[in-house]
């Protein structure tokens, strides 16, 4: 069995499409009435300087993984590319839900994104699966623009919480949610590789539970940038209605383990995402670093 695909393949995937599109711009410039192009190239690596950088979230990774685990096999090169191509799509939405203000230069990168993803999924989708993956897409997306209401929502059920384990309920919500956001790409991998009916719903399950845990994690190492943003997350949520790190550590801790794998997944593949969860060594010097940055906003408001 070869080694699952990495987040550096992934990287090469795009970072080959905006090699490929920079080639073009050469072309073209000798057609065009100046003597520079856009060079919009710049804007497809800065979605590859992002997953390297850990900005942004490489959902095709455990997949990959996950999957050659189950089938014995690595994925078909199409099948990654298909799927890089989505994960940079949802990257670009993300950016465009929550950028509250979009310059000029940001707007067309954006644009640039959505547009040449879109290219990599409509020529990596293999003849006969079309309609299958469209449909499948076609709920993914109907579900992924749920998120704000339904994290503007439970934010507020957690302010409002009267007891402990309202407030747990709430974040546990927020975050069941979130992790919908890698459907798409366990359900497209089972659409091209044939997986079976039986195995499909674990599959989506674990990948789910790993999606989770991952956004948990991410969401304690970004709290500096969510303060700044003014972005909520449960994370900060838990931070200002806890006074002691202990207390924090120990609401995180329930938390995650809300979120199992199936007994099928700890045999077969649950190593290779408990690597990907991105757990910290130290969760409570994390925490006791993020207590004191919302304390501070909190001092200066």
């Amino acid at each position: 069995m070869g080694d699952p695909v990495g987040s550096d393949e992934i990287g090469q995937h795009y970072a080959d499409l905006a090699e490929d599109v920079s080639a073009r711009e050469r072309q073209l410039r000798e057609e065009l009435p100046i003597e520079s192009t856009a060079e919009i190239h710049t804007h497809l690596r800065g979605v590859v300087n992002d997953w390297e950088s850990g900005r942004k979230s490489v959902r095709t990774v455990p997949v990959c993984k996950v999957y050659t685990q189950e089938l014995g096999k690595p994925l078909e090169e199409s099948l990654t590319q298909l799927l890089t191509g989505l994960d940079a799509s949802i990257n670009v939405l993300d950016d465009i839900i929550d950028t509250q203000e979009l310059t000029p230069q940001v707007r067309i990168g954006l644009t640039v994104n959505a547009l040449f993803s879109a290219v990599l999924l409509a020529e990596n989708c293999p003849p006969g699966t079309h309609d299958e993956v469209g449909n499948q897409l076609r709920e993914y997306f109907t579900a992924l623009f749920q998120i704000p209401l339904v994290e503007q929502r439970l934010f507020a059920s957690m302010e409002d919480a009267g007891a402990e384990y309202q407030r747990q309920q709430a974040a546990e919500q927020i975050y069941a949610y979130r992790s919908r956001d890698i459907d798409a790409f366990a359900d497209t991998a089972a659409v091209v590789t044939d997986l079976d009916t039986e195995t499909k719903p674990r599959v989506r399950h674990d990948l789910r539970t790993y999606r989770a845990r991952r956004l948990l994690f991410k969401d304690i190492r970004d709290v500096e940038r969510d303060l700044r943003d003014d972005n909520m997350t449960p994370v900060v949520q838990l931070l200002r209605h806890h006074e002691t790190t202990d207390e924090t550590v120990a609401a995180v801790m329930d938390l995650y383990r809300r979120f199992s794998y199936s007994e099928a997944g700890n045999e077969r593949y649950i190593d290779r995402l408990y690597e990907l969860e991105g757990k910290p060594d130290d969760l409570e010097s994390l925490l006791t670093e993020a207590e004191e940055r919302v304390d501070a906003v909190g001092a200066v408001r």
